[in-house]
């Protein structure tokens, strides 16, 4: 009687064995991100990146698909390394462009004694407001 029991327990294990292995085998394996970064460095972690992309989101008050050109196997989803939105590129000129006057010029500036506070760097922030295109009579009004 015990070699009965041993011999279903062997069988309902062999059964299981291969059915998780035929599940592993026709699941679909997720694909690693494609990444197309030219401007931001190439060793940005995933989460750095989503943070800063949900930052840029926040900043212009906009979506992914204001910057990423829709996937074309998916049409729902965008499709993250494309460069078929014209806006993508110019969302680069404008990275390059904040990097710039805040290495140059405000990194630049001396503090007069040691305890002065930092100087507030330029960031997409400081001329969008929450629009996807800057207002620069606001922005002139605002800095007078």
């Amino acid at each position: 009687m015990f070699k009965t029991h041993k011999y279903k327990i062997a069988f309902v294990a062999l059964i299981a064995a291969v059915t998780f292995a035929s599940i592993a085998a026709i699941s679909p394996k997720e694909q690693p991100r494609q990444r197309n970064l030219k401007v931001l460095p190439k060793d940005i972690s995933h989460d750095s990146l989503d943070h800063l992309m949900d930052y840029y989101k926040v900043a212009l008050n906009v979506k992914c698909g204001y910057c990423h050109a829709r996937s074309a196997s998916n049409p729902k989803k965008p499709d993250m390394a494309s460069d078929a939105n014209p806006i993508k590129e110019v969302t680069r000129k404008m990275i390059l462009m904040t990097n710039e006057m805040n290495d140059k010029y405000i990194n630049s500036i001396s503090h007069p004694t040691s305890d002065a506070t930092p100087l507030q760097l330029v960031t997409c922030n400081t001329c969008h407001r929450g629009k996807a295109k800057p207002d620069v009579a606001a922005i002139k009004m605002h800095d007078d």
